[in-house]
Order: structure tokens, then C-alpha cells, then sequence
């Protein structure tokens, strides 16, 4: 009954809480939309008042109202002033003078082009006028600058500004109407609205989420204090079935390995041969799907030799075989093959390898073993920014760095990064998870060859891996990688 009650008030005060913010952003939104109009009005009416005051009182004078008008250099000029208004804003639609004559209002000078249909000529009639818009030359009202809308007429709906042009004496003697469509001139108000209206709707789910977690969290908060003596009971028995995994994982990757081989370079070399063969008897898209199940074939290779070479790492009995090679050529094949997965990144993937060859006695399947995971390793973890390689000759090494602009790695996991089949859990991409050998893989080949590898990284920040060789390896630089009990010997 306390719990019930307890989860009652928890409730209703949430209740009340969501309430109180959701109204509060909604008059807001309406403030800071209601703030822009007036403002937007305001803006308006001084766009107006300059406009009229531009135009010459005694070219207005000395207009009739006639169509004969139209080729008068007063009209021309008038003409001119009104194109140039619209044209200093995008949004105006319709520029004119307009003036009474007798109890019409009709057109004395129109901004429109007169090849247009808009266009009204001088002197015609503008039959939507309503009385209030004599008073100014009646007398009954100040010639003040005024704006309104939504106004319907034949020409559409809008909001129309009018400014008044006055003689030398301060008597009005015509209007200049600016009209700008409802759409533009009130969208971007109804937007805000209606953005605010989404972000307030928004702010409730969340907090209404936010509510429900937290009761939900208080109500089972002593049913997980019970569970906890079960679990650590449980940790005990869990450690012992994760030992017995790991074993079982071992044993199967060894004997996986050596029963995939055989197989899957069958399909390799079939598929390749296919390719060779065949080409001129396939069609485009058989070409097409060969050379897809040849990336593929090749790519599943790569992977059973990654197996094998952790198996045989493991067992004890992997050999370096060094021969000389250029190393600043390993290195730009390691990158020119990758940059294809970095283009689909849209991520940089470039390289700072000196000019002239660099002649070396290395193992090159070992050092291109240990890029291709590395880069291919910080590809995957870089969303933005790119991947750059350097390589440098100091004294007798070989010294390669792979700066990146991925995530980092936190302090509670650097111990860990070097260690077989231990991951980062932190991604819920699941493309980003792998097998966890490949760091592994790496430090074991680089030490075999009497090397070292480490790595700089600052979370949120990304990371720099190192790792250096001999440049001219001997029998005597090699070391056996370590095996499953962790001993090692010379090669």
C-alpha cells in the first residue's frame, strides 16, 4: 500500500511538472513569434516612409491619371523610383502610386513591366478600395504610414504597407502601396510556431520518459537490492563458465582454422580462375558478379589467415621469413588499398612517407599484416576527419605512426586494447564491432620482430598508434611470439 501510494504522488507531482513546462513553452513560442511579426511590421513601415519620401511631390503633381501618360518623363521617372523600391527587396510583389479621383481610386504609376497581366496602366480603377482609404485625402486621418493585412483582391492576398507622398504643403496628393504575399511575409512566423509547438511536444516526451524512468526506478530500487547477493553468487559461477568458454573459443578457432583453409582458398582459386578464364564469355553484369565474389573470396581469405596466424601464434610456431624490400612502398600499397573503404567513410585516409626509397630487410607479409589491421582499424572507428600514416627512419628502425579523429579510447580500457578478443563495447553500430584479434595480432608480429608498439590517446579526441622494427632484421632480431602460455623464444 506505501508503494502504491508513494508511485501515486510521484505521479502527480510529474504530473504537474510536464504541465507546467509544456504551457510555459508555448506561450513563449508565441511571445518571441508574436515579437518577430511586430517587428517585422515595424520594419515595414520604415521601408514605406523611405520609399515615399524618395519620390518627387512635383513629378506626382504633374500626372493626370491618363494612359497618355505613359511616355511623359515625369511617369518615366516616377516609373523608375518604383522599380528600384521593389527591387531593394526581394520579398515586395507589387509597387504603385495611387490617388482619388472623384469617388475612385485608381492607378497613376505601376513598378510592373506592362508586357505583364499584373500590370495596371495609368488611370484605371481600383475597384477593391474601401472607404477608409479616402480618409487621408478627406482630412479625416493623419497621413501616417500604415500597415494591413491580410488584404484579398483580384492580385491575390497580402499584406500591404502605405506610405503617403504630400506637396510642398503637407497635403497628401497620393499613395505608395507596397504589397508583399501572406505567404512570405507571415511564413516565417507561422514556422517558428510551429517549430516551437515541436521542440515543446518534444520537451514533454522526454521529460514525461524522464518521469517514468524515475519511477520506475525508485519502485524497483528494492527489488534490486535483494537481487544483488543473488548476483554476486551468480558472478562466481559465471567467471568459471567464462573460463571454460575461452577454452572452448581456443579449441575452436584452431580447429576452424585449419578445416576452413583448404576450402575457402578452393573457392579463391576457382573464383579467380573463373575470372581469367572466362571473361570474354560473360556478360556485364556476370562480370560484374564474378568480380563480387572475388573481393569477396579474397576478403574471406584474409580472414582464415587471420585465424591461422593467431592459432599459430598461440602454438608457438610462426616464422618471419625477411627479405629485402622497399618498406615507403609497403606502406603506400597498405594505404592506396584502403582508401576505398575511406571514400565510403567520406573520411581523409593520407600519408607522409619519404621521397626516396627506403630499403629495408623486414618480413613484408608481417609489417603489411600489422598496417592493414591498424588502418583499416582506425577507418572503421573514424566518422568525421580522417587517418593519416607516417613512416620515419631513425637510426636502424623503422618507426610508423596512424593518427586518427575517432573516439579515443578511455583510461579504464588502455590496459586492455593489446589483449586477444577484448572489444570496447560502446557502439551500437554493429559494423563496428570485430573479432578482437586484430590489436592483438599486432603487437604479437611486431614483437616478433624484436620491435615495440604503443599508442597515444585522449578520449573524444582521437588516438595515435606507434610501433617500430628494425630496419634490417637478422636472424639473431627475431623472436618467437608468444604462446598461449606466454614464453618465448628466439626464432
Amino acid at each position: 500500500m506505501n508503494i502504491r501510494y508513494g508511485i501515486a504522488v510521484r505521479a502527480a507531482v510529474a504530473a504537474v511538472l510536464i504541465t507546467a513546462v509544456t504551457v510555459a513553452g508555448l506561450l513563449i513560442t508565441f511571445q518571441i513569434a508574436d515579437g518577430q511579426k511586430q517587428d517585422y511590421f515595424s520594419q515595414r513601415k520604415v521601408q514605406a516612409t523611405t520609399a515615399a519620401v524618395a519620390l518627387d511631390y512635383r513629378d506626382v503633381e504633374a500626372l493626370n491619371g491618363t494612359p497618355a501618360e505613359v511616355d511623359s518623363p515625369a511617369y518615366q521617372r516616377l516609373r523608375m523610383e518604383l522599380v528600384r523600391i521593389k527591387r531593394s527587396d526581394m520579398h515586395v510583389r507589387f509597387v504603385y502610386l495611387m490617388r482619388p479621383e472623384g469617388a475612385s481610386m485608381v492607378f497613376l504609376v505601376d513598378a510592373e513591366d506592362p508586357s505583364s497581366p499584373d500590370y495596371s496602366p495609368p488611370g484605371q480603377v481600383y475597384t477593391e478600395a474601401k472607404p477608409s482609404d479616402f480618409y487621408v485625402f478627406q482630412g479625416k486621418q493623419k497621413p501616417d504610414t500604415t500597415i494591413e493585412g491580410p488584404i484579398r483582391d483580384r492580385w491575390g492576398t497580402w499584406i500591404s504597407a502605405s506610405a503617403y507622398i504630400s506637396d510642398a504643403t503637407g497635403k497628401p496628393i497620393a499613395m505608395l502601396g507596397t504589397d508583399v504575399e501572406v505567404e512570405r511575409a507571415l511564413g516565417s512566423f507561422n514556422q517558428t510556431r510551429h517549430l516551437g509547438m515541436i521542440f515543446d511536444l518534444l520537451a514533454m516526451v522526454l521529460m514525461l520518459l524522464v518521469a517514468l524512468q524515475w519511477i520506475l526506478w525508485r519502485y524497483n530500487r528494492d527489488k534490486r537490492e535483494a537481487l544483488r547477493a543473488e548476483m554476486e553468487a551468480s558472478a562466481l559461477r559465471l567467471n568459471d563458465e567464462l573460463v571454460k568458454a575461452d577454452r572452448m573459443k581456443s579449441d575452436f578457432i584452431q580447429l576452424a582454422s585449419h578445416e576452413l583453409r583448404s576450402p575457402v582458398n578452393a573457392v579463391n582459386v576457382a573464383v579467380q580462375t573463373l575470372d581469367r578464364s572466362a571473361s570474354d564469355k560473360l556478360s556485364d553484369d556476370e562480370k560484374t558478379l564474378v568480380q563480387v565474389a572475388r573481393n569477396g573470396s579474397g576478403r574471406l581469405v584474409d580472414l582464415v589467415d587471420n585465424l591461422l596466424d593467431m592459432t599459430r601464434i598461440e602454438a608457438g610456431d610462426y616464422v618471419l621469413r625477411p627479405t629485402t624490400v622497399d618498406a615507403a612502398e609497403l606502406a603506400a600499397k597498405t594505404v592506396q588499398l584502403l582508401e576505398p573503404l575511406a571514400d565510403r567513410k567520406n573520411i581523409g585516409l593520407t600519408s607522409k612517407l619519404p621521397d626516396r626509397p627506403v630499403e629495408a630487410v623486414i618480413d613484408p607479409q608481417a609489417l603489411l599484416r600489422v598496417l592493414e589491421n591498424l588502418l583499416s582499424n582506425a577507418i572503421k572507428f573514424t566518422d568525421y576527419g580522417g587517418v593519416v600514416l607516417e613512416m620515419k627512419v631513425i637510426a636502424d628502425k623503422l618507426r610508423f605512426s596512424l593518427q586518427d579523429t575517432g573516439p579515443g579510447i578511455p583510461d579504464s580500457f588502455k590496459d586492455e586494447v593489446f589483449e586477444k578478443f577484448s572489444k570496447l563495447e560502446r557502439s551500437v553500430d554493429m559494423r563496428k564491432q570485430g573479432a578482437g584479434m586484430g590489436l592483438a595480432l599486432c603487437k604479437s608480429l611486431v614483437e616478433s620482430q624484436g620491435g615495440r608498439i604503443w599508442f597515444d590517446s585522449t578520449e573524444g579526441r582521437g588516438m595515435t598508434f606507434y610501433f617500430e622494427v628494425p630496419r634490417f632484421q637478422g636472424e639473431s632480431d627475431l623472436v618467437q611470439p608468444s604462446g598461449p602460455d606466454g614464453s618465448r623464444g628466439r626464432a
